[in-house]
């Protein structure tokens, strides 16, 4: 990622005066206790071993399936964040 110029980030327009604040989920986060369709994160699995020609043992499934749904809920919750058009990205840091 690059950054702007100086003289660039000067002709953008200035911010707004009173941004709305960002709304923030007021209930901890839980585990979802509805089940997942069935197979749909099985095949997913499967298709992407496949894919990457990854051979998964049966008894690893049930735990590669566990982490997915994790991963896909923690994704879903991030992805549902809401950040105002004024938010500028991290910078980036190099060693």
């Amino acid at each position: 990622m690059t950054r702007r110029p100086k003289k660039a980030r000067a002709l953008r327009k200035p911010a707004r005066k009173a941004a709305k604040p960002v709304k923030r989920a007021t209930k901890p986060f839980k585990k979802s206790t509805k089940p997942s369709q069935p197979g749909s994160l099985d095949e997913f699995i499967a298709a992407g071993a496949r894919a990457l020609g990854l051979k998964i043992d049966k008894a690893w499934q049930p735990t590669v399936h566990s982490h997915l749904e994790d991963s896909l809920r923690h994704g879903a919750l991030v992805a549902s964040f809401a950040l105002p058009d004024e938010t500028d990205p991290a910078p980036v840091f190099e060693a």
